[in-house]
């Protein structure tokens, strides 16, 4: 199924920080998905629905709309560990308000906007969602003089466009990520300097933001949230009455009478939590006949990280320990947080996690080759050859990828000596993976025929073979020697 409106002559995936997609594509995209299983014939779904087992082992979907209950059989059952709650699952705000106030989820922010029936517009919480909502309203004729937006902590925020230009210069433009994290004493030095560079921006450089979630936004977004004066950072809402909002820190009056102003609820994760997310030190992913989802294994990218987890429950034997060993997140209460350190810790996971996966071949090529990996060569500009390049040639990213991960476990950040949780764990070796026997059984999932992808490129070269030439030439030391490796491997 199409991932992206931006494709090259051969119908790949295009990188393109302007390809965002619309709530209704998304939408459109699950249809077709639901489709192709029920098409498929092996894959029965229940919406609406809440899943329990009882204490002989049973598994049931219960409707939550109509009660009705229904036995199912499964070898194996996937979890999805979270505890977020967002504005429009709450029944009403988490805070007493009067009778008068009107209030609302963002995502009845366009109807009442289309309506022109307030003539100012509160908007709680700066986080993406609230962010969103800034954006929403600016973009749609409302003028910031209009906006009262309460911030009960700042964020920082990653900027797209400032890190990424055009189609061409993706490699060279990533360069700006991974060399100050070679350069820099501490993790948070690396973070002013992102922000010098464009990366990374905050609403008030006069105060440090406690909070990284992963918010992105490009330039146009960002000069928007600045236009807003006045913005409220007197801590969380405790209470709306008919003429003042109280807040931790204070009061401020209603910026106009009840029946002219709308609250936007725009607050989440009100438990402190990644978007609900807070996994013990003794989480696992594969734990005998449950898969728990919930932490992600590649930076930022959760459909990656579930395609990886799924490769290696189809791949490698039903074995928990050795396929958990392969997998690197961050657990506990000090290595989930929120803050900037784990903007770091995500890259760090990624480099370990991939360097187990390693042991394994195929499962790299199944890395790069996979359409959810955001460096996967099909989506940037000259293919594989290029990320070849980027890897072993002048930029050297493999080389200051592997230095970053030395400095972590070697302490040489003044602001991380703990290894993100991990110190001390080794690498799987190769003789450790054990790989499940082929099955007989054809699938018949897509139901429409799809045109197989070639391994190879015109060059030669598959992404396993491109595994080997940058394992070859950061051995050597030498990236002049690219030609040499790349003859020896094609």
């Amino acid at each position: 199924l199409p991932l992206s409106n931006i494709r090259d002559k051969k119908g790949n995936e295009r990188f393109s920080v302007n390809d965002l997609a619309t709530g209704q594509e998304i939408q459109d995209y699950y249809k077709v998905v639901v489709e192709q299983f029920r098409e498929c014939g092996r894959v029965h779904l229940y919406f609406n629905c809440e899943y329990s087992k009882d204490d002989s082992g049973n598994h049931f979907v219960t409707n939550i709309d109509t009660n009705e209950v229904t036995r199912v059989s499964c070898k194996k059952v996937v979890v999805v560990h979270t505890n977020l709650l967002v504005p429009s699952m709450r029944n009403g705000p988490p805070f007493p308000i009067d009778s008068s106030i009107n209030y609302a989820p963002l995502n009845d922010l366009p109807t009442h906007v289309a309506s022109k029936q307030y003539k100012k517009y509160v908007v709680i919480g700066a986080g993406k969602t609230g962010s969103d909502a800034i954006t929403y309203l600016l973009r749609n004729g409302v003028d910031q003089s209009s906006v009262t937006w309460i911030t009960s902590r700042d964020i920082w925020y990653f900027v797209r466009d400032g890190l990424w230009g055009g189609y061409k210069n993706y490699r060279k433009d990533t360069v700006k990520l991974v060399d100050p994290l070679v350069k820099c004493k501490s993790l948070y030095e690396v973070f002013l300097q992102y922000e010098k560079d464009g990366i990374m921006a905050r609403l008030d450089t006069s105060t440090i933001p406690e909070v990284f979630k992963g918010a992105t936004i490009d330039k146009s977004e960002l000069a928007g949230f600045k236009s807003i004066k006045d913005v409220v950072r007197l801590g969380r809402v405790t209470s709306i009455t008919s003429d003042e909002i109280k807040l931790e820190k204070g009061v401020v009056p209603l910026p106009a009478p009840p029946a002219d102003t709308l609250f936007v609820d725009c607050m989440a994760d009100l438990d402190g939590t990644l978007y609900g997310y807070r996994h013990p030190e003794d989480f696992k992913i594969f734990d005998g006949d449950q898969i728990n989802l919930g932490p992600v294994v590649v930076a930022f990218n959760i459909s990656c990280s579930s395609a990886i987890i799924a490769y290696i429950e189809s791949t490698f034997a039903d074995d928990s320990e050795m396929r958990n060993n392969l997998l690197y997140f961050g657990t506990g209460e000090n290595h989930t947080k929120p803050d900037f350190k784990m903007f770091f810790s995500q890259f760090y996971y990624q480099n370990k996690t991939f360097k187990a996966l390693g042991a394994y071949p195929p499962a790299m090529q199944f890395v790069l080759n996979s359409r959810t990996f955001l460096d996967a060569p099909c989506h940037h500009y000259f293919g594989l050859p290029g990320f070849i390049w980027a890897m072993v040639g002048p930029s050297q990213m493999a080389k200051k990828a592997n230095k970053y991960v030395e400095r972590v476990e070697s302490g040489d950040f003044l602001d991380c000596q703990d290894c993100f949780g991990v110190a001390g764990r080794k690498l799987p070796e190769p003789k450790e993976l054990k790989i499940k026997e082929k099955s007989n059984v054809k699938s018949n999932y897509p139901p429409q025929p799809q045109k197989k992808l070639k391994p190879k490129s015109k060059f030669g070269l598959n992404c396993c073979a491109s595994l080997d030439i940058v394992n070859a030439v950061e051995k050597s030391g030498d990236s002049t020697n690219m030609n040499g490796a790349v003859k020896s491997n094609a």
